[in-house]
């Protein structure tokens, strides 16, 4: 790879006035100019069906279920007949989809490219329009990117109009300019992002795998169904308890208060706040959460209830009554919050993946109490039921969170690997980084470390 640098500005690369600096050898094109634009139809999603014979892309589907593309062979499109099809021009290969209305400027302009059509029949649907590239000058696997590249994606945004819902119109969209790089490099570069979009998709499927084993492995542990060491429990190893049914032998039913200790949260007065970092950080509430630890936004002088490293802290009003994080350092706790503490001889670890599974139950209850802002006391929470081993609390929470280890890995390489490709996008797409047409596969060996 090249890299852009100021001097090079001046030997390889040119200023377009509409479109700022990008590489000699590249165009700088209207999408208009390059691409057809063919009628969609107006199906609402009540007249969708999931099975049939059309393909049918619902304009809600690309604002939450695709990114750059859409596989015809792997993602789950809903169908229309085909009487309801005839009318309209079916999707190629290749072809783009664009979002032409959103509540959010993150969807108005959405493009994907449909990709992997073979013989399937399918209709862009109500609220998007339907592209195809002219005479192959955009080739297919490369358009779903160049469309977002940054300065595209702002001048899309640009051209959108509303208040509650924005919206795009064709006749501004064709006056769009795009960045045209010849063929061989639009294959180039796209070779390189698609190999991203392979890793970043196979990690996440390695990550659906692991949360599908770590519910089975908590139902299963924390049921005593199945043993630490991955033998599963005989009939003859349960006995039937007259509340609960089936429980292991040697493991009885019995209040969270057996286990735990349960700190409720104390609000200081607002005259001790400060977010200045003076003091104790606070906490006040699942505004504060994270998917592990919390971040503090406030500080008090004044401490009422103090949580330790290592607590479970539990959400006790609203609608989030439930959420959990874990305390990485002492923190003063809120009303809105309380802190769970093992007792002697009880694991943490435990604790946390037992409440896991009943916070739902815990949150409807609260619900179902009468009142209009849902709110779980202390007592109430020491009151829970929980099924208890006698032994192997620390054992059981292991198991799980062996697979909670490999998820955090995983979830940390998705998000490199997503830097990574933003990174290249943002380079390739303008021509900051040029491809080395000669050393491609070495290129995407460097894209993948």
């Amino acid at each position: 790879m090249q890299v852009l640098t100021k001097e090079a500005i001046h030997k390889g690369y040119y200023r377009h006035e509409k479109f700022g600096i990008v590489p000699t050898g590249w165009d700088v094109v209207r999408l208009g100019d390059y691409f057809d634009f063919f009628p969609t139809a107006s199906y609402s999603r009540s007249l969708l069906t999931e099975t049939g014979e059309c393909l049918y892309i619902h304009y809600g589907d690309l604002h939450t279920k695709f990114e750059r593309f859409i596989d015809a062979d792997k993602d789950e499109l809903p169908f229309i007949t085909k009487e309801m099809a005839k009318k309209y021009t079916s999707v190629a290969e290749g072809d783009l989809i664009i979002s032409d209305a959103s509540e959010d400027y993150e969807g108005v302009g959405k493009a994907v490219e449909v990709i992997n059509v073979g013989e399937k029949t399918i209709i862009s649907g109500l609220h998007t329009l339907h592209l195809r590239a002219k005479n192959n000058e955009f080739i297919n696997g490369f358009k779903g990117y160049i469309l977002n590249e940054s300065r595209v994606r702002n001048g899309i945004l640009r051209i959108a109009t509303g208040i509650k819902v924005y919206s795009v119109s064709k006749t501004e969209l064709r006056k769009i300019y795009l960045p045209k790089p010849p063929v061989e490099e639009q294959q180039a570069i796209a070779a390189i992002l698609s190999k991203v979009d392979e890793a970043i998709k196979a990690t996440e499927n390695s990550i659906k795998a692991a949360e599908k084993l770590k519910r089975s492995l908590m139902q299963n542990l924390l049921t005593g169904k199945l043993k630490p060491d991955g033998t599963w429990r005989n009939e003859d190893e349960f006995y039937k308890h007259e509340k609960f049914g089936n429980c292991p032998v040697g493991w009885h039913w019995g209040r969270l208060s057996e286990i735990a200790d349960v700190i409720a949260g104390q609000s200081p007065s607002g005259e001790y706040y400060n977010e200045d970092g003076i003091g104790t950080p606070m906490l006040n509430g699942p505004t504060e959460f994270t998917d592990l630890h919390p971040i503090p936004i406030q500080f008090t002088t004044k401490v009422t209830k103090l949580c330790r490293i290592g607590d479970i802290l539990f959400t006790v009003r609203g609608s989030s009554t439930g959420r959990m994080n874990i305390a990485d350092q002492e923190y003063c706790i809120g009303r809105g919050i309380a802190a769970i503490r093992a007792k002697e001889r009880s694991d943490i670890d435990f604790i946390y993946y037992t409440l896991v599974t009943i916070s739902e139950k815990i949150l409807a209850e609260a619900k179902g109490a009468g009142t209009t802002f849902p709110n779980v006391s202390r007592g109430e929470l020491l009151k829970k039921w929980v099924l208890i081993p006698d032994t192997d609390q620390s054992e059981i929470s292991a198991k799980i969170k062996s697979v909670d280890a490999f998820l955090n890995e995983k979830e940390r390489k998705v998000i490199t690997t997503r830097r990574l490709k933003k990174s290249l996008m943002q380079n390739l797409l303008t021509g900051k980084v040029r491809v080395d047409i000669n050393k491609i596969e070495n290129i995407l060996a460097d894209a993948t470390v």
